[in-house]
């Protein structure tokens, strides 16, 4: 099996599953999380009950270079959404554009604890958890294949990791 193969097969297993309502609601729950809304307002709590500014500037750093880093990857390879590239597929939601790699939920997910692993406590890392659940979501939901989840998790990771050691 090859990796289109295998990204087809797990999108159509896991949008099946999201046809029971219980999987849906989880789904739905795991991508609004990744949105950021909930990261930012944590994070920005954080910073102000430490009077953290130094992690105020590091994020701002590393939340730029993701999204640049983003931007250019999805529009250099502007690879089609499951619904656009698999015939008869329809995703549970529509997404903002027409480009799926990488996932950039995912790449937020993958920054923000890394970030947060690094600079703050290693307790972080159990953040892991919930950034993979963004990205399995973003697959259940029909909006991404799980290579372009791997793709957020290494372009989040990797932002996260050389900006962290450049404010160390």
């Amino acid at each position: 099996m090859n990796l289109k193969s295998f990204d087809v097969s797990v999108v159509l297993y896991m949008v099946e599953r999201a046809s029971r309502p219980s999987s849906r609601r989880r789904y739905l729950w795991l991508s609004k999380s990744g949105d950021g809304w909930a990261a930012g307002a944590l994070f920005f709590t954080y910073v102000w009950l430490n009077s953290a500014i130094q992690l105020l500037y590091l994020a701002c750093t590393a939340v730029a270079l993701e999204r640049g880093l983003y931007w250019g990857i999805k529009n250099t390879t502007r690879r089609l959404r499951p619904p656009q590239a698999i015939p008869g597929m329809r995703s549970v939601i529509v997404a903002h554009d027409r480009f799926s790699l990488p996932s950039g939920h995912t790449s937020c997910a993958f920054l923000f604890i890394t970030a947060m692993s690094i600079q703050v406590s290693p307790i972080w890392s159990f953040g892991y958890i919930w950034a993979t659940g963004v990205g399995a979501a973003r697959i259940g939901l029909g909006v991404h294949f799980p290579s372009d989840i791997c793709a957020g998790a290494i372009l989040g990771t990797s932002v996260g990791l050389i900006v962290s050691a450049a404010f160390l």
